[in-house]
């Protein structure tokens, strides 16, 4: 493995086939970040990507901006429970990554946090994390907003999941993010 540097992060978004990003020096960190984003088809939003190598805290951050915002004080106290009552459903059931929510700006954001031990990070960890930010933000932004909107409460949305049918939607929205993905990095995804 190599030592992991805004140079290698931008090496394994090369290799991926990844190549709208921006590289930004930050004046109090040695590492810099990247900043890029990514969507689906041209019908899909545009989520926003920050990569984080944080050296002196031993580990990398893969974090999205502002996938929705919700200020506390500006969104109704139902509205803004049966939000937190899902993203807390949410990170419940998925294994890796969490959602987290800012109460002063609102900002939801999802997040991915590696240790990176003596300072290294493989490709595969790399390929792997950036597959599983696609694939949760796309499987759930949309069912997240569907509750900030008042389309479903968060009671409907956990039915909807413990009945399978969120992992049904998910497995056909899999299938075009693994197409996505394959076409990005040349990977095989079982």
């Amino acid at each position: 493995m190599k030592k992991l540097t805004l140079q290698l992060i931008m090496e394994y978004l090369e290799r991926f086939g990844w190549k709208n990003y921006e590289a930004v020096n930050e004046p109090s960190e040695q590492e810099g970040i990247i900043y890029t984003g990514w969507r689906a088809s041209e019908n899909s939003p545009v989520y926003m990507l920050s990569i984080d190598p944080m050296i002196e805290k031993k580990c990398i951050s893969f974090r999205t901006q502002s996938l929705i915002e919700a200020p506390y004080g500006k969104v109704e106290r139902d509205c803004l429970l049966n939000l937190l009552l899902a993203l807390h459903w949410i990170n419940f059931r998925i294994i890796v990554g969490k959602f987290s929510y800012e109460p002063m700006r609102g900002e939801v954001r999802f997040s991915i946090d590696l240790p990176i031990d003596e300072n290294t990070l493989s490709y595969e960890q790399f390929v792997h994390s950036l597959g599983l930010i696609v694939e949760i933000v796309e499987t759930y932004v949309p069912l997240i907003k569907k509750i900030k909107n008042r389309e479903i409460t968060a009671e409907q949305f956990i039915q909807h999941d413990l009945r399978g049918e969120v992992l049904l939607e998910k497995r056909g929205m899999s299938e075009s993010l693994r197409d996505l993905l394959k076409g990005l990095g040349r990977i095989s995804w079982n």
